[in-house]
């Protein structure tokens, strides 16, 4: 064979090559969907503890044979596949005891470890094993640090100890306009920095309002701003090491969602009444000058694109669209840094609160209020 002629055969192969590439690169790609059956519910646990759940706000995945749900005071440690369970917690102020309760309290992942904060007892972070045992509880003294507003919520905990605050500018009368938010690393010893600041909520009378879903994995912190065309995830220095375009739809408000929008929150706003009235009741003080008023809103006329974001225990970014009207879905974007991994749809009714892996923890509330952890595995077309 010629020289031209082998010239040639070689040009066909390494075309053939590329094409194949760009073929496979083409292929649509695998889109998961959740098990038909759960292999794991909450509700069908032989303890009532766990199958009469009260208030479940918080769970996590910590291994393969553990999970950790927080319902209202209580840390229920239960192995899925067994079923064996361990239990921490209680109301108190006592050691491994709980003054807040549920979404009052930040459930932070460790090495084989669990960490829960609660503001209500002196700012005091308590240490478990991830069967149980208490390890550890002390009271930060954070008297030294600068903050700008008295409501900074520690949103996790580094690697090396130090902690990750959400900080806020006072806010600003006016319901539209945005203020300044912060991430900040706090240290045991006091010190603190900035690691990176951000557009804070509008004010909750304005519905369909723009936010900023800030979530902390590992020592990475994602900042999805609703009014930017993309997402960020930034390290502990402050330093953009990831980019993802915003997913979701920018969608105009109708009419009809939003006199259901309204309606949603004159209901929201009066539960919230009622649940302050019977506080102040339960400590015996009167409720009779009490005025609830009417609430005005108003409103954006365009939907933001997302409603939440949420690192999972593999530090895969889980991104929720904004749900459309009508819809029975709910529609997530999950990312590992800049790569799109997939997207998946799941029941509209079904809260995401962790995965690892191809197991996908989430709470399921029922017609009758009633909620449940449940675990499906991902399955791939």
């Amino acid at each position: 064979m010629g020289r031209s002629a082998q010239r040639k055969r070689f040009d066909l192969i390494v075309n053939i090559a590329i094409l194949l590439t760009l073929a496979i690169a083409n292929l649509p790609q695998p889109t998961p969907y959740l098990s038909k059956e759960p292999l794991f519910d909450s509700g069908e646990h032989s303890n009532a503890a766990v199958s009469e759940l009260g208030s479940l706000s918080r769970a996590m995945i910590l291994n393969d044979k553990r999970i950790v749900l927080l319902d209202g005071h209580t840390l229920l440690f239960i192995n899925p596949w067994t079923g064996a369970l361990w239990t921490a917690g209680g109301k108190g102020d006592g050691p491994g005891e709980f003054a807040g309760s549920g979404p009052q309290l930040g459930l932070f992942r460790g090495q084989d470890k669990v960490m829960v904060w609660d503001p209500n007892i002196g700012l005091r972070l308590t240490t478990f094993s991830d069967t149980s045992e208490l390890l550890d509880a002390r009271r930060l003294d954070l008297s030294g640090v600068a903050f700008r507003h008295w409501t900074a919520n520690m949103m996790g905990v580094f690697a090396d100890g130090s902690f990750a605050f959400i900080d806020r500018e006072p806010p600003n009368t006016s319901d539209t306009e945005r203020t300044l938010a912060y991430v900040a690393e706090v240290s045991e010893e006091g010190k603190w920095r900035n690691i990176v600041e951000f557009p804070d909520a509008q004010s909750g009378n304005v519905l369909f309002r723009h936010f900023t879903s800030v979530s902390f994995g590992g020592d990475l912190i994602s900042v999805a701003d609703t009014e930017s065309n993309e997402v960020i995830i930034v390290d502990r220095s402050g330093v953009t090491v990831s980019r993802m375009p915003m997913p979701g739809q920018r969608v105009e408000v109708s009419r009809a969602r939003l006199d259901a929008a309204r309606a949603a929150a004159r209901e929201d706003r009066r539960r919230g009444d009622e649940i302050f009235a019977r506080h102040l009741e339960a400590i015996g003080r009167s409720t009779e000058k009490l005025q609830f008023r009417e609430q005005d809103y108003t409103y954006n006329k365009i939907a933001p694109p997302i409603s939440h974001t949420q690192f999972d225990g593999e530090n895969r970014l889980w991104i929720c669209h904004s749900a459309i009207p009508g819809h029975e879905t709910s529609r997530w974007t999950v990312w590992d840094g800049e790569d799109h991994v997939f997207s998946i749809t799941m029941p509209a009714g079904y809260s995401f609160l962790d995965a690892r892996g191809d197991l996908v923890l989430l709470r399921v509330r029922d017609s009758l209020g009633v909620e449940r952890a449940v675990i499906h595995r991902l399955v791939w077309e």
